[in-house]
């Protein structure tokens, strides 16, 4: 039986957690509107509704809280790195690319319907971001991803170098960030389109697969730097 000491002690850890997922759920909220050094720890403090002592009693300073906004969300990083390993990519598996696409980016696109848009949002400028601290995180929270991915899709498309292989993930990157954060795509199809729409996931794979598939082999990479039709092209 749980005695009056106890109870107080349990209900004080439950509102101390409380007021630490308000500030965690503020400062991801604000961080994705406005940026890295657009927001200060007292506008998290007033969107979270706590004392500004507080913000840095459970997180430190600011730098240190954006980490935590991430390490907080850092399940679906994993997810994607266990996905990607979890693909059959021997040559047994003829969708071993497109299993490799969804692997990495289904999680990233089904982010909104897990009430996440802010965090996707989020994400998306912390990677257009020049500035150390969203650098930073790049490296430490998303470079291993990023390695896990190339490295799986130069076994399933051999013949292609690293630095092309690169940028094809940069390329593919490219295009998920945009489907998660641009509302351009809202206006130029006078609504027909929804930003980030889930629905569109598997349209998503198609593309982006088709982007690795289209990559040159290393033995057409010279001729495409100089302009010349690789050799399968020639007439």
């Amino acid at each position: 039986m749980t005695g009056p000491v106890e109870a107080k002690r349990s209900r004080k850890a439950e509102a101390a957690q409380d007021r630490r997922l308000a500030i965690l759920s503020a400062a991801e909220a604000l961080f994705a509107e406005r940026g890295y050094s657009g927001v200060s720890v007292r506008d998290i403090a007033g969107a979270a509704k706590v004392p500004l002592a507080l913000v840095g009693y459970h997180f430190g300073r600011k730098e240190d809280l954006f980490s935590a906004v991430f390490a907080h969300r850092s399940g679906y990083v994993t997810e994607r790195i266990d996905r990607i390993a979890a693909v059959d990519i021997s040559g047994a598996n003829p969708h071993a690319v497109e299993d490799l696409v969804r692997a990495w980016a289904e999680p990233v696109i089904r982010l909104r319907e897990a009430g996440a848009d802010a965090f996707s949002l989020l994400v998306a400028r912390t990677a257009w971001d020049p500035g150390p601290e969203a650098s930073a995180i790049i490296e430490r929270v998303y470079d291993r991803l990023a390695h896990s991915l190339i490295d799986a899709m130069m076994q399933a498309l051999p013949g292609r170098s690293r630095e092309t292989m690169v940028w094809g993930y940069e390329y593919a990157l490219g295009a998920l960030l945009m489907h998660v954060a641009d509302r351009r795509v809202e206006r130029l199809s006078e609504g027909r389109a929804q930003s980030g729409d889930p629905r569109m996931c598997d349209f998503f794979v198609h593309m982006i697969a088709a982007l690795f598939r289209a990559l040159p082999v290393a033995s057409d990479e010279a001729a495409l730097r100089e302009g010349k039709a690789p050799s399968g092209l020639r007439a």
